[in-house]
């Protein structure tokens, strides 16, 4: 798949760690930026993986063990234009 890279957006509970430093973030590998967004959803991860396989295991393996995450909804991107 190559081009192509993964957003996984995040539904929080009430002990997400909204107020904590995110650097955690960095001991993740696959993740390469996080932002967190507004509307039906509080956090969206770019994750750098190679099979749709690599992206549930890091779904279900890293970020759904963490006890504040609430749902997640995985899709795949591919830049097609920039300005």
């Amino acid at each position: 798949m190559s081009g192509w890279i993964a957003q996984v957006q995040v539904k929080w509970n009430k002990d997400a760690p909204v107020d904590k430093n995110w650097e955690w973030l960095k001991e993740w590998n696959e993740v390469k930026w996080a932002g967190s967004t507004m509307g039906d959803w509080d956090m969206t991860l770019w994750v750098d993986v190679k099979t749709p396989e690599e992206l549930e295991n890091f779904v279900h393996n890293k970020l759904r063990a963490k006890n504040w995450v609430w749902d997640t909804k995985s899709t795949w991107t591919k830049e097609v234009w920039a300005a």
